[in-house]
């Protein structure tokens, strides 16, 4: 299967005095936080929010 963009390079986090729109500000995916990478946070998270706003959801 191709990728949906293969024309962009992967995004890299250049910090927030970046003027590149095209790169993440905030998000550093190697940093840790609390013991676990910022990248093992966002899935966790991911997971989360779904669950609460899935289509399931019976508390809308």
């Amino acid at each position: 299967m191709k990728p949906a963009f293969a024309e962009i390079s992967q995004i890299a986090y250049e910090g927030a005095a970046s003027k590149n729109a095209l790169a993440f500000k905030h998000y550093n995916a190697e940093e840790v936080v609390e013991g676990k990478t910022m990248k093992e946070h966002l899935r966790f998270a991911v997971v989360y929010w779904h669950t609460f706003r899935g289509t399931a959801n019976r508390w809308r």
